[in-house]
């Protein structure tokens, strides 16, 4: 009788504790308490440091758009952040070619912002896509460029936020959170700020969801990761909602 009791509550206390694992992970992955995705203003100090470079204006756009009496279409209004095949075409002869590091690093701080916009959108993609590739030498290159251009980290760095922000603001995606987040060493602080930014304000899933993977793992700033964690749940884009579970479970058995 003892023995059947005991069984019974040790059935009942399972089936509580199922429940309620069946119930978060519900709440953590089914989205059912998602909200969209909002642009918000970024980090004050990339475009204060934007505004302090020489020569640099940086709400210069890459055209005037065209008007009619005087309305500006802003559908029909130039992205910059759509088309910079000929500067990844640039970019990949200078560093290949082992070009003096002056040439690249004018295009990092070009005086308009559309010019160090394309720049960095083009080194990240190739970063993304050559960085590892066993045939290419762009990986031992790029990093050569890096030890050319060290004290110029901090100009080279804005740029990529400059990009990352843009990207955010025309809706498109790009591979800038993974440069910045395996480089720029004295840097870290400020790449943390912005990643943690475009975690929870750049509409691109891939963008969100490796921001929060940064943030939180390496990171080091439970201010920026925290909110995350508390937040991520409420993303809109499964991928995002499941990375932020990962990362609660990895605290929760002491994986950090």
């Amino acid at each position: 009788m003892h023995i059947s009791f005991t069984f019974k509550n040790l059935i009942i206390a399972t089936t509580v504790v199922a429940m309620v694992v069946v119930v978060f992970l519900v709440h953590a992955l089914a989205g059912l308490s998602a909200r969209p995705v909002v642009f918000a203003d970024p980090p004050a100090f990339v475009e204060r440091y934007a505004a302090e470079m020489d020569h640099s204006d940086p709400s210069s756009p890459l055209k005037e758009p065209e008007t009619d009496g005087g309305h500006v279409d802003e559908s029909e209004s130039v992205k910059m952040t759509t088309d910079f095949s000929n500067e990844k075409a640039l970019v990949l002869n200078l560093i290949l070619d082992g070009e003096s590091p002056d040439v690249l690093l004018r295009l990092f701080t070009h005086p308009e912002k559309a010019q160090r916009v394309k720049v960095a959108l083009a080194f990240a993609a190739l970063n993304v896509e050559l960085n590892h590739d066993d045939e290419s030498d762009f990986g031992e290159k790029k990093d050569q460029f890096f030890v050319d251009v060290k004290e110029h980290f901090p100009d080279i760095q804005n740029a990529f936020f400059e990009a990352l922000i843009t990207s955010a603001e025309e809706g498109t995606t790009t591979y800038i959170p993974y440069t910045l987040a395996w480089w720029m060493p004295g840097q870290e602080q400020k790449n943390v700020e912005v990643l943690a930014w475009a975690a929870k304000h750049h509409p691109d899933p891939w963008v969100r969801r490796f921001s929060v993977f940064f943030v939180v793992e390496f990171g080091g700033d439970e201010e920026l990761a925290g909110p995350l964690l508390r937040n991520g749940t409420h993303d809109p884009a499964y991928r995002v909602r499941k990375e932020v579970l990962e990362q609660r479970f990895r605290r929760f058995i002491g994986e950090r």
